[in-house]
């Protein structure tokens, strides 16, 4: 068995299902770690592109079951602890070629029931053309289904698609979710491309029939089906979207717990880069905006720094090998000389002394489009050979488990 499942319900549309199935292939996750599940349910030979590739099956029932009753056919011809319902109108781009292996990351953390990506056309917080699109992982109050990843356990503890639905099996499925207790994640670092309702409009007419896809008719059914399911309060909390700035969870800063971790409270500390909050308290904060002045693209956001400079030049603190540590949180991948600019942080650390670095993780996200600011991507190893040209030895690496960053801590060696 394999951990992953793709299902792909499609109804007499090759023009888009074939690039779609082609660049899942090239992504390779078929030789590995999933196989692909093609429901059907038009008269399209899809044998003849596809029925002697390795790790696909064809599932041919005859009729139109729709998007809900072939999810529900696939997931009965499945096994594997995660599943991804996605629409046959989809392309992974080559820049997204880790797209699967991405959002499966998340599924460390136990509670989380299912990841959506970012894309060109779908409602909410998915499209990079919504203002309020995140730029980090976010918990969300709905997924779209023009792709998803769920995990199969809590799926099935929520009773599976519901096939009787008019429309929106996604937003009843994510209501269903959270009101279990289970989280469901928007990620802006798994990218994939949307044509959109390419089936639906094809099968019931544009936004502008009645009845047809996207319609006002069909909204307006899909609402009250949801809330005489559900009620008109989890119905609106749903519609409403959650209010990140109270949510406790968006508030976790895995990663600089993990930065604490390396460093006792009688260190102390240089921070580069320091914003709007210090990773430790003891520590001398260093931004190019001055205490108290607005941090630019963060709302409300007052810079805490004791030192005003660029923290790749060098900085107005009178003499070198001051600190026991250095902290620098998400600025190597920033830097175009990495080695001159190593070179400079470690003058500020003792002989013996920590640099503390925190990047995003290349094993686990396309870092270079994830930030158009972004000049280098690292991993764990291609870091410690970098610190090591730099005279630094690593004592520990390990994952921040947020599904961006892993954190670095080397010793300054001479």
């Amino acid at each position: 068995m394999k951990p992953l499942s793709i299902l792909i319900p499609t109804w007499n549309n090759e023009q888009f299902l074939v690039p779609c199935v082609y660049s899942i292939l090239k992504t390779g996750i078929l030789e590995s770690m999933a196989d692909l599940v093609i429901i059907n349910n038009g008269k399209q030979d899809i044998e003849r592109h596809f029925g002697n590739v390795p790790g696909i099956k064809i599932l041919n029932p005859g009729k139109n079951l729709g998007w809900e009753g072939g999810l529900e056919l696939g997931m009965k011809e499945t096994n594997s602890p995660f599943v991804v319902f996605q629409n046959d109108d989809t392309h992974i781009p080559p820049i997204s070629h880790r797209i699967y292996q991405r959002m499966l990351s998340f599924f460390q953390d136990d509670n989380i029931a299912a990841v959506g990506p970012t894309t060109t056309v779908a409602a909410g917080l998915h499209s990079i053309f919504n203002p309020n699109c995140p730029n980090v992982p976010t918990e969300a109050s709905f997924l779209i289904f023009f792709t998803v990843m769920v995990r199969r356990a809590h799926y099935d503890a929520v009773g599976g698609i519901d096939t009787k639905l008019p429309g929106g099996d996604d937003l009843d499925l994510s209501m269903r979710f959270r009101k279990a207790g289970y989280k469901i994640v928007v990620d802006p670092g798994s990218f994939i491309i949307h044509h959109g309702f390419k089936t639906g409009e094809r099968v019931k007419g544009g936004p502008d029939t009645k009845g047809g896809w996207n319609s006002q008719d069909m909204q307006d059914r899909t609402n009250a089906y949801l809330i005489r399911k559900h009620g008109f309060k989890d119905w609106w909390k749903m519609r409403s979207g959650l209010t990140y700035t109270d949510n406790p969870e968006l508030s976790k800063d895995l990663e600089g717990d993990l930065v604490r971790s390396f460093i006792s409270e009688k260190e102390s500390v240089l921070e580069l880069g320091c914003g709007a909050t210090k990773t430790v308290p003891q520590a001398v904060g260093v931004d190019r905006v001055p205490k108290g002045q607005p941090i630019p693209h963060l709302h409300g956001a007052l810079s805490v720094a004791d030192i005003v400079g660029d923290v790749s030049g060098h900085l107005p603190i009178g003499h070198f090998e001051l600190f026991d540590t250095v902290i620098a949180r998400h600025i190597l991948e920033h830097v175009l000389d990495s080695i001159a600019t190593i070179n400079l942080w470690k003058s500020y650390i003792k002989i013996g002394g920590k640099m503390i670095i925190a990047v995003p993780d290349e094993r686990v996200t396309s870092s270079i489009p994830l930030n158009i600011e972004h000049c280098h991507a690292f991993t764990p190893g291609s870091l410690e050979n970098l610190m090591e040209v730099c005279g630094l030895k690593q004592v520990r690496v390990e994952s921040s488990n947020n599904g961006v960053s892993f954190v670095g801590c080397y010793e300054r060696v001479n």
